[in-house]
């Protein structure tokens, strides 16, 4: 058991990682062809994580991660399933959601992350985090196409503007684009 924990576990946050979670939204993929029903997935990138790093070290850096890894999961609901992709990057597959109430959870998620303050040693750092939000649709080919637009989207967010939290939709059958 703790060995199937830990392949599909990132032992710093608890959270799956990202084979899991490549392995969960394919499955999805491969069942959305039969039942239609509405999901989405949220692809995010820490912003102001770097800063963090190279002023305090990496056991800092570690720490934000937990510590934003919980800000998440206190957001999401129980059935969604929430990663740490690498790095500072993480991911979120929402089941069983419509756009309108992903976009919703995503908006969650920039407002609490920018409350969150990270104290370590004396300093405050605050982070922020840009979301690349998609529509796991029958059109949605594979998780690397959903996965490319879905990054293409954060990159967007990221961008268009670095002061304030952003989120972008990517469409599935068309061009990318932003929505504040």
């Amino acid at each position: 058991d703790r060995l199937s924990y830990q392949a599909s576990h990132d032992n710093l946050t608890g959270l799956i990682n990202r084979y899991e979670f490549e392995t969960r939204v394919s499955c999805l993929l491969n069942d959305h062809h039969n039942n239609k029903s509405h999901h989405a997935m949220c692809f995010m990138d820490l912003d102001q994580f770097k800063v963090v790093n190279d002023t305090c070290g990496h056991v800092a850096g570690d720490e934000v991660l937990r510590q934003v890894g919980e800000v998440l999961r206190s957001i999401v609901r129980k059935s969604d399933t929430l990663a740490r992709l690498g790095g500072d990057e993480f991911g979120l597959l929402m089941e069983h959601c419509t756009l309108e109430q992903a976009h919703r959870v995503a908006d969650e998620i920039l407002e609490a992350v920018i409350k969150y303050q990270f104290f370590w040693k004396g300093n405050i750092f605050r982070i922020g985090v840009s979301i690349g939000l998609i529509a796991v649709t029958g059109a949605t080919g594979s998780f690397t196409e959903l996965f490319r637009k879905a990054d293409s989207a954060c990159c967007i967010a990221k961008n268009l503007n670095r002061t304030l939290p952003v989120c972008c939709l990517a469409h599935t059958q068309g061009h990318d684009s932003a929505q504040l």
